[in-house]
């Protein structure tokens, strides 16, 4: 049995005569697309797809697959419009699923605005470590996450931004007044962390560790999973921590938090939307993330991002 997304992947590689390009189109990995037309060349029987000058073009075979895909999609396309139609408004429940750091700040306008687009819709949004929104993409529990990771090979994912990690202190902090210093003054700052497993605390640790310096001799005197109280313990007076400085730009504003810059330090968080490669993305949740991706710009202004 032919699957429907194999042949709209098919039909959009045929089109644009570029796998590539129909990953930013379709929001999937090269390697998935190649798997797909792999998968329809098997279940047809054919080679449907070859190279010509630098670009995909038909076989004759696929030709002939081409001009009737074509027909069947439109009218596949048209069923949905209709089923659509008579809904008329979106009402659905749309789970979504993020980190902390993104979750917490910047999420939540975001859903906001998205609210505002589509009344009709409920939103319910978990916040969590990475790691336990990715499982729970793959056990199905959320529709959509946003992540400051890799995402697992097996689940979809498209770069959202990057954020730029900085070293803050209060405002009262001896070091306030500081406009740099070197890495290896880090090993004398009572520093507060993430916990272990977090996302942050692991780039910082990978730089650091690039630069030289041993991570495991630093002096953090308090971890916690919650960067809001991470924030608060900073602005007290007390230590420093890394931040991703989109998450703590109104204090840095507002004079509460002081960034510090580390000689020849630079590290970025990106976050990545993810969704599960093998769901068939209902309209709602391709309207999300293409929200986002046309949103993207206003969240990474401060650091700039990547397509």
């Amino acid at each position: 049995m032919i699957d429907i997304v194999k042949l709209k992947t098919f039909i959009t590689v045929a089109d644009l005569g570029s796998f590539s390009k129909s990953s930013d189109v379709l929001y999937v990995t090269q390697p998935a697309i190649t798997q797909q037309i792999k998968s329809l060349e098997k279940t047809i029987g054919c080679k449907l797809l070859r190279r010509q000058g630098g670009k995909i073009v038909l076989t004759e075979e696929g030709e002939r697959l081409y001009q009737k895909a074509k027909l069947l999609l439109e009218s596949y396309d048209n069923l949905v419009k209709e089923m659509s139609q008579l809904k008329k408004d979106i009402k659905d429940t749309l789970y979504i699923g993020s980190s902390p750091t993104f979750g917490e700040y910047r999420l939540p306008r975001l859903i906001v605005d998205f609210q505002k687009l589509y009344p009709g819709i409920t939103v319910k949004l978990y916040v969590d470590t990475s790691k336990k929104i990715e499982d729970s993409i793959v056990n199905g529990l959320i529709n959509v996450g946003i992540v400051d990771k890799e995402a697992d090979s097996k689940i979809n994912s498209v770069e959202l931004f990057r954020d730029e990690l900085v070293l803050c202190v209060g405002k009262n902090h001896e070091l306030a007044k500081k406009d740099i210093i070197e890495p290896e003054d880090l090993y004398t700052i009572d520093l507060v962390m993430r916990e272990a497993y977090s996302c942050t605390r692991k780039t910082v640790k990978e730089t650091l560790e690039a630069m030289g310096l041993n991570f495991e001799l630093l002096n953090i005197k308090i971890e916690t999973n919650s960067i809001r109280s991470i924030i608060n313990i900073v602005k007290s007076g007390y230590g420093a921590s890394f931040f991703p400085k989109n998450s703590v730009q109104k204090d840095i504003e507002n004079g509460e938090l002081i960034p510090i810059k580390i000689r020849n330090f630079s590290a970025y968080k990106v976050f990545n939307v993810i969704y599960y490669t093998d769901f068939n993305k209902s309209a709602l949740v391709d309207k999300f993330i293409k929200f986002l991706l046309a949103n993207k710009e206003a969240l990474g202004e401060a650091v700039g991002f990547q397509s």
